[in-house]
């Protein structure tokens, strides 16, 4: 009797994953772009006119704060981020797919705590705090947090089923 084939995640549910990935990238390329474009504005204004707009320089802070969010998001969902691989190496591949499974189960749980608590920080910025750049209120620059700590919670749960998966089906994270 042969073994049954390994089953693949559902053709949606890849389907889902790689446009939320899309997604985050088109977002990531558009504030890049966006960000070298202020700031280029910004060196000419210098340069030409001996001063610049007063509102560009914290507008690029929450860009890049946006946009270093938004990559944090990003790398956890192609698995670079960064991480400290104290005993991964001298564990055999079985293992160190168990223990991807603990360490995407771990991180998914602090995630939770952290988009917890930055909806709390918004609800309080909400409540008290005034006007931010632009015109726009203090909480809606600060809504990054709470979007990106759920992007990231999202694909350190999507890893921890893949996880599962590869352990269940017994194929190795390379397979895929």
């Amino acid at each position: 009797m042969t073994p049954p084939e390994p089953q693949t995640p559902s053709a949606a549910y890849l389907r889902v994953v790689q446009l939320l990935i899309r997604l985050e990238e088109v977002i990531l390329a558009a504030l890049l772009t966006i960000i070298i474009g202020l700031a280029c504005y910004q060196i000419s204004l210098r340069w030409l006119t001996q001063g610049g707009l007063p509102w560009i320089d914290p507008l690029l802070r929450y860009l890049v704060l946006w946009g270093g969010l938004i990559g944090a998001a990003l790398a956890t969902a192609r698995n670079n981020h960064i991480s400290m691989d104290l005993i991964g190496y001298l564990l055999g591949s079985r293992a160190k797919q168990w223990l991807s499974l603990v360490i995407n189960i771990f991180s998914t749980v602090v995630c939770a705590f952290l988009v917890r608590a930055t909806l709390l920080f918004i609800r309080s910025e909400y409540e008290f705090g005034g006007s931010g750049l632009l015109g726009l209120p203090s909480w809606a620059w600060n809504l990054i947090f709470p979007l990106a700590f759920s992007a990231i919670c999202l694909h350190f749960l999507l890893n921890a089923l893949q996880s599962i998966h590869n352990l269940v089906t017994g194929a190795s994270p390379s397979d895929e």
